[in-house]
């Protein structure tokens, strides 16, 4: 995704932007689009960057230590029921790439939705014209 290389990657699960923003591929420079509708820089989704400079809480099941989502939920690995306090949580001081981390701990779905909500304005004024 760098230079002047025309790289088409997706469709991409809000997360997984958030992921490539986080290492550092996506800039905002980079040209970004919904479906079919018309390319703009990644700069113009709004929140996008703002998530990704948060930190993501990763969790981890205590019994067997595999990764998993926020809980409470069952850990897919050894099938044992996880309370909220449970779960051993770890919280990665950077992140790669030229984003700096500052502000709280917020919930990853938060980003998620926001950049989400972003994308299906972005579809609909374009269904509009």
């Amino acid at each position: 995704m760098e230079g002047n290389i025309q790289t088409e990657v997706g469709p991409l699960r809000p997360r997984e932007l958030l992921t490539l923003v986080r290492k550092g591929e996506i800039k905002p420079e980079t040209r970004l689009r919904k479906d079919d509708s018309a390319w703009f820089p990644a700069a113009d989704v709004g929140g996008l960057f703002e998530a990704a400079v948060r930190r993501e809480v990763l969790y981890y099941c205590p019994a067997c230590g595999q990764r998993i989502g926020p809980p409470p939920r069952t850990c897919p690995n050894c099938l044992r029921d996880i309370g909220r306090n449970e779960a051993r949580v770890v919280v990665p001081e950077k992140v790669k790439g030229d984003i700096a981390l500052h502000g709280q701990i917020d919930e990853p779905k938060e980003a998620q939705n926001s950049v989400q909500s972003w994308l299906k304005k972005k579809v609909a004024k374009k269904d509009k014209k």
